[in-house]
């Protein structure tokens, strides 16, 4: 009797590709996940360390002083830092936007049908958000114009998909970004004035440790205020990435001291004592400010959540947040 021999099942090349890209996702986001975690543990370890120099300092004048610095410092914590980011955290979470964009040239209706459900998903979203009250009825509007759209496109055909790609833009100029222009003014204003605050404060500050803190405290307000004024927060990976982003410019606000000192050092050796003395700070500051700056851009992408967020998107929006921050860094320093 033949022994029946197992036929090889070929694969395509189209599901293979489709493997090997999920499988570098699936590791990607694992190295997302434990750098976020890494970083936020080492602002955490910062913070603590630095306040433990304190607690060490008054604790050697006398025992209970040091124990109230204890209670202080876990005080401040708690109101200036956990509230804003329990505020954050509360907030409704957005519809995640669709990864792919349509190319108006050359547009696939299914991902026109697609990118035009997201949208009056949004419009949904912009409709609860307080600071839109007024704007209901133009909202309710525009999402019975996106409704007949949507009839348009399940009856179109490949001819009239050009035709349809200039209607969904038209749609989203006319019923979206019309109300997000006016959320977006608020951000900007928002993100610009903590940018100044963040700066001048940290130049004053001679020190590290309060830097670090200041910069915890106003970053951790932003971003509670912006996920606010646009009424929810990304996802569960945007809401890492943007804690991931906060514990990254402590990190950096206190190393960046040293780095300041040692450049101060070096200025008055050129120019005298009192160049160096206010070189180092102004440094410290411009640049805390740029990051806030860079920072509150990103999360405004995050919070907006109305262009989708894959990586080569990722990486434009870095681009234009950095031109962001060219383009202020000279009023905000």
């Amino acid at each position: 009797m033949a022994k029946t021999m197992p036929v090889p099942v070929e694969t395509s090349s189209d599901s293979a590709y489709q493997w090997e890209f999920a499988s570098q996702w699936s590791k990607a986001w694992k190295v997302i996940k434990w750098s976020g975690a890494a970083l936020l543990t080492l602002a955490f370890l910062t913070v603590i360390g630095q306040g433990f120099l304190f607690y060490r300092l008054f604790d050697d004048v006398h025992p209970v002083l040091g124990y109230a610095f204890i209670l202080l410092l876990a005080g401040l914590l708690l109101l200036l830092v956990g509230r804003p980011l329990a505020s954050f955290l509360s907030m409704p979470v957005a519809a995640k936007p669709p990864h792919t964009p349509f190319d108006i040239e050359n547009p696939d209706i299914s991902l026109l049908s697609q990118r035009l459900k997201y949208d009056l998903k949004y419009l949904t979203m912009l409709k609860r958000n307080p600071l839109l009250v007024e704007d209901v009825a133009s909202i309710e509007e525009g999402m019975v114009a996106g409704r007949a759209l949507l009839a348009r496109f399940a009856a179109a055909d490949m001819t009239e998909a050009a035709t349809i790609a200039a209607d969904l833009e038209a749609f989203q100029k006319r019923h979206i970004e019309i109300h997000l222009k006016k959320l977006d003014a608020k951000v900007d204003k928002l993100i610009h004035a903590e940018a100044v605050g963040v700066g001048v404060a940290t130049a004053f500050s001679m020190n590290g440790t309060v830097d670090a803190f200041v910069v915890l405290w106003r970053n951790a307000n932003l971003i509670a205020k912006i996920s606010q004024i646009y009424f929810g927060r990304p996802h569960l990976g945007g809401t890492l990435l943007i804690l991931r982003d906060v514990a990254a410019i402590v990190v950096v606000s206190r190393a960046l001291e040293d780095v300041t000192d040692m450049t101060g050092d070096v200025i008055g050796g050129l120019l005298g004592r009192m160049g160096g003395l206010i070189a180092g700070p102004v440094m410290d500051g411009a640049v805390n400010a740029m990051l806030t700056l860079k920072m509150g851009y990103l999360a405004k992408r995050r919070c907006r959540a109305f262009e989708g967020w894959s990586a080569r998107q990722a990486r434009s929006i870095s681009a234009e947040a950095l031109a962001r921050v060219k383009k202020e860094s000279g009023s905000v320093a």
